[in-house]
């Protein structure tokens, strides 16, 4: 076989495998054969029942957001290797497109700049997310948020997932001017500041417990 033939070869199996496992219940069955589990075994896994696990693989069920975040933390998989990029993709676009809300960035841009009040380093600081990729979120103007980015901003700006997919409006607890002033300025603080305020509520506590 000559070189061509053989990257000819190469190149058909890969199109082959990436067809054959793009939807959420192909990937769960491909998932289960690969670890050599039983369709009943697998389902205890998953926390479900071997007739719903049955129903997903012959995709005459489609998963809710809830049902995949939580078979994807079972399997230490992310969501969107479990649904597949363009299925993950298609599964945020249908929430989104159920109440027609505004548009991913502008949310992005909503919650974490006019309602937080973060800066892009700030954002950086506390998602976990690189600059480029917050740069990316706005410049591009991403209409629909991929899953794992919207469960990472889910987790860790404590903001509902389903405000992130377009479904619910962002209606943060009301806070006073001051506290608001007092938070950013906590925010954008280095370590050692932060600490130092740690320490003084701290101490502030310990006083009003021994009064």
């Amino acid at each position: 076989m000559s070189m061509e033939e053989k990257e000819q070869a190469i190149s058909e199996s890969l199109q082959d495998v990436s067809v054959e496992y793009t939807t959420f219940g192909k990937r769960l069955r491909h998932i289960r054969k690969e670890r050599k589990m039983t369709q009943e075994d697998f389902a205890k896994l998953l926390g479900t029942s071997k007739q719903i696990l049955s129903r997903y693989e012959r995709e005459d069920r489609s998963p809710r957001i809830e049902v995949v975040r939580k078979y994807a933390e079972a399997l230490k998989v992310s969501a969107d290797y479990l649904l597949g990029d363009e299925e993950a993709e298609a599964v945020s676009s249908m929430f989104w497109a159920q109440k027609k809300e505004k548009p991913f960035y502008k949310i992005f841009i909503e919650v974490t700049a006019d309602k937080m009040g973060l800066d892009i380093p700030g954002v950086v600081q506390k998602t976990g997310l690189t600059d480029k990729q917050v740069r990316t979120i706005i410049t591009r103007q991403m209409k629909v948020a991929p899953l794992d980015l919207a469960m990472q901003l889910s987790d860790t700006l404590n903001v509902p997932l389903e405000v992130w997919l377009g479904i619910e409006n962002y209606a943060p607890a009301e806070v006073s001017t001051d506290a608001y002033e007092v938070a950013r300025a906590y925010d954008r603080a280095d370590i050692k500041s932060k600490n130092m305020v740690r320490m003084a509520l701290d101490l502030e506590l310990a006083k009003e417990e021994t009064v």
